[in-house]
């Protein structure tokens, strides 16, 4: 009797634990670029499930390209559970021009659903990003990761915008076809501070090929395809 007790004792810790790490705060990140355009307006969407209650809150956090803070504000949710940072102002007035600058929302802890979109309004290019969560309900990485691959056909102009999300310096590095030693990508940049963001301008020799970020740390990854009529921008999943 003993044992059973003993045994369904960790059985309620794990589940326990794994409802504790299943209702923890989501943090969505996006990166908010000009596309070598005049920049207009940009903000974030946030929605949270009102299952939690009245008072919703969503924190936002606004840092520049070299991972400096520049603000930080909380905005109520309507009574439907909807927040944005339009409300606040427009964030391309943070970095006085200079861009790509990376966003973070956070929404509160215990939220069953909450979702994320970037709106980015330059000059002739206004464009909607869908923004995953860094981590999915159970605590695991969703959002960001070390290894991305991204298929890319043929483009005028692409970047890649990678943004370190770790907590400490980073390495990353992106390779063509396969992944090689690390260090010795067709791009390389051996140290990315925390919450800075790194620009690669691919070239018409990356076009029609298999592209992998790969990072000594977690990072994410927006791709940005413009073909000077239209220009789209979206977040890629790390590999599972």
């Amino acid at each position: 009797m003993k044992t059973k007790r003993l045994l369904s004792l960790c059985v309620l810790g794990l589940v326990l634990t794994t409802f504790v790490a299943a209702v923890s705060a989501a943090e969505f990140y996006g990166i908010v670029d000009n596309f070598g355009k005049k920049p207009r307006n940009a903000f974030m969407d946030v929605s949270v499930d009102t299952t939690i209650g009245a008072g919703i809150d969503v924190l936002f956090d606004v840092y520049d390209a070299r991972g400096v803070h520049l603000a930080e504000f909380t905005i109520p949710a309507n009574s439907y559970g909807f927040a944005s940072s339009s409300s606040w102002g427009n964030l391309f007035n943070l970095a006085a021009g200079q861009q790509p600058i990376l966003v973070r929302a956070q929404t509160p802890d215990g939220a069953p659903t909450d979702a994320a979109t970037l709106h980015i309004d330059s000059l002739g290019a206004a464009t909607a990003v869908d923004v995953f969560p860094i981590r999915n309900r159970g605590g695991f990485p969703l959002g960001m990761g070390t290894d991305f691959a991204v298929a890319l056909g043929s483009f005028r102009s692409t970047s890649l915008l990678i943004a370190n999300v770790s907590g400490s310096d980073q390495a990353v590095d992106v390779f063509k076809g396969t992944r090689g030693a690390d260090g010795f990508g067709i791009f390389s940049n051996p140290r990315i501070t925390t919450t800075a963001i790194w620009k690669v301008n691919l070239t018409q020799n990356e076009a029609l090929s298999n592209l992998i970020v790969h990072a000594s740390g977690l990072v994410i990854v927006q791709a940005v395809i413009n073909d000077r009529q239209t220009i789209q921008s979206f977040m890629v999943l790390p590999a599972q």
